[in-house]
């Protein structure tokens, strides 16, 4: 038997979070996307179901479940979505089929841990319930990759829960059931064969709305202190934040500064001691020069000082035989 994966979800008017069925998740490459498929189990008509397409976002281990903000991302993500569908609905094998119209890889989310998500956020498209189960089937079986890290910094969203104290609600008035609008033929968004729409798709998904102020979480009376406390804290948490970080912004520029100037100042004497070093070596080849010129002096003196010997000698000899000379 099958055990199907969960994740949490709060919805309007429920104080207490439901589970959903996951189906799969998908990654697109050319977007650089993940996205998230689950169901309620909603019966919207007979042999209908209504199932939700939210953006999967991954940073360090993380993941994060928020509303495809991109029209042009969503369309990317339903075009793949009927791939699936199309895919699930032939019962073809996981990597059985030609290359698809837009290349993506069902996501492994074993082991990850997702966080709450409120399908309000999402946008929902109706399928053929029978195709629910093989979906799930599907991406079970199919080969998967992790998920496309996110390259930014991933906020989450802050929502303030209306159960803030134990203080008995004030009586309101009920909240107006909100119904999904906006709902048009997929055909409008991805054209597919007959033979593929007949069998599964019906309807588009449903553009985010704006929220209501009816559908806002009312805070008691009573609490209404303590969570104006805990926003005033948050703001000047986050001012505080943002003043550090300016500080070390303008610190940084400083040291970049100083080290600018003092990078100028060891070219500066980088050329100097060039320039220094270029005058020894004229220096010394002077030198050498001189050393050459006394070098060959040197051997002329001992060339002369030889020939003045010899010319002593010489003198002495005729000195030598007119004294002789004149001895007789």
């Amino acid at each position: 038997m099958m055990l199907l994966r969960t994740l949490v979800l709060e919805r309007n008017g429920q104080d207490a979070p439901v589970n959903g069925a996951l189906l799969c998740g998908f990654a697109v490459g050319q977007i650089a996307s993940n996205f998230l498929v689950y169901s309620l189990d909603e019966e919207v008509e007979p042999g209908s179901s209504r199932v939700y397409i939210a953006a999967l976002r991954k940073k360090l281990e993380r993941y994060f479940l928020g509303g495809v903000e991109s029209k042009d991302d969503l369309q990317v993500a339903m075009h793949v979505f009927k791939q699936i569908l199309t895919l699930a609905a032939s019962g073809a094998k996981p990597g059985g089929v030609t290359e698809p119209q837009v290349p993506y890889h069902f996501v492994d989310l074993k082991g990850c841990k997702l966080p709450p998500a409120r399908p309000e956020d999402h946008h929902s498209v109706i399928i053929k319930k029978a195709l629910v189960m093989k979906v799930i089937t599907l991406g079970v079986s199919a080969p998967t990759l992790p998920a496309i890290e996110s390259p930014s910094l991933i906020v989450p969203s802050i929502r303030f829960s209306s159960q803030m104290s134990s203080v008995p609600k004030v009586a309101s008035l009920p909240e107006p059931e909100r119904v999904p609008a906006h709902e048009h033929s997929v055909e409008e968004v991805h054209q597919v064969s007959a033979q593929t729409s007949s069998s599964f798709v019906q309807v588009a998904p449903v553009l985010p709305r704006e929220p209501d102020a009816a559908a806002q979480p009312r805070l008691p009376a009573s609490g209404g202190d303590s969570a104006l406390f805990e926003v005033d804290s948050t703001l000047t948490n986050l001012a505080r934040v943002a003043q550090e970080l300016t500080q070390q912004k303008l610190a940084a520029i400083e040291r970049e500064a100083a080290l600018e100037q003092w990078q100028a100042r060891l070219q500066q004497e980088q050329n100097q001691l060039d320039e220094k070093a270029h005058e020894l070596e004229r220096r010394a080849v002077q030198l050498q020069e001189q050393s050459q010129a006394v070098s060959h002096r040197t051997e002329m003196l001992t060339v002369m000082t030889s020939q003045v010997s010899g010319l002593r000698q010489s003198l002495r000899s005729v000195l030598l035989e007119l004294d002789q000379a004149l001895d007789r």
